[in-house]
């Protein structure tokens, strides 16, 4: 038995394996949290772009939200040629987030400028710990006075401060009080939120004092009960459904959601209408 199954078996019971595949079809799907393109130190198995979107559409994901993975480790410039080949091939299937760099910050605010409006624009993604900077730090500063004039939302990569990579302290979610005491505005996905089930409960206290801040639970931390927790303890409509695709395997975030103990209003919203209302998707 698949570990996906496994999933729905230790969380909510016995379902036959023709039952999950219809209970799929029954939700529409906006992926918020996914990439194209190969990353450093990654093993991918048989990639391709247009496997990823065959993929996604297989899971009945309506919208892609993407960051490339060229922009992210390696070279800010070349993503809009990426992104531009992507929207020839696959149309407009594909929302997209643009980089920022903290550690070319101009560079970055110029490339998004100038490119917003020219292809599917999403929002801006950061990576803190890839770019080796604190969320906290002043070189972000121009990038949360611009998506805040400008009403943009943006994606961080956040992870556990307990761990023994010190470079993911980078990406801490808390450091955010700090910010938003500053820039209150601010609409901010935590990535990954924080990426561990031990460090789960301090995040959702922090998200729950902050009406602009969402959580996405991609990544492999598999784990049912944390979106019941969020519920009660931060209110609904603060969980994007997120996979972090091509790294991770969809099946089992989709049977994350359909295993925990919520009603399926709840999973309505987190497989699409929470993303729908944040990016004003129609």
């Amino acid at each position: 038995m698949s570990l996906i199954f496994l999933i729905i078996l230790k969380y909510r019971g016995t379902i036959k394996h023709m039952e999950l595949l219809k209970e799929i079809q029954k939700f529409k799907i906006i992926d918020s949290h996914m990439h194209l393109g190969i990353g450093p130190n990654v093993l991918y198995y048989n990639y391709s772009d247009e496997r990823v979107c065959e993929l996604q559409k297989k899971f009945n994901v309506k919208i892609s939200i993407c960051s490339h993975c060229i922009s992210i480790f390696n070279n800010l410039s070349f993503q809009i040629k990426e992104i531009e080949k992507a929207q020839e091939k696959f149309g407009g299937y594909f929302y997209w987030n643009l980089v920022y760099d903290p550690n070319k910050a101009l560079k970055s605010l110029k490339i998004i400028e100038d490119n917003k409006s020219k292809i599917n624009f999403a929002g801006i993604k950061i990576h803190p710990v890839v770019h080796e900077t604190k969320i906290d730090s002043k070189l972000y500063e121009p990038l949360w006075e611009y998506a805040e004039s400008e009403n943009i939302v943006i994606s961080a990569h956040t992870w556990s401060p307990y761990t023994d990579n010190p470079k993911q302290f980078n990406g801490n979610p808390l450091l955010f009080e700090t910010v938003l005491q500053k820039y209150p505005k601010l609409k901010i996905i935590l990535g990954h939120s924080g990426g561990k089930v031990s460090f789960y409960p301090e995040v959702i206290n922090f998200v729950s004092r902050h009406e602009n801040v969402y959580m996405d639970f991609s990544g492999d931390c598999i784990y049912p009960p944390v979106f019941k927790m969020v519920i009660e303890k931060a209110g609904k409509g603060r969980i994007l459904f997120g996979t972090d695709m091509p790294m991770m395997d969809i099946r089992y975030h989709i049977a994350s959601v359909l295993a925990a103990d919520i009603e399926n209003s709840d999973r309505e919203d987190i497989f699409y209408n929470n993303a729908a209302k944040l990016y004003n998707f129609s």
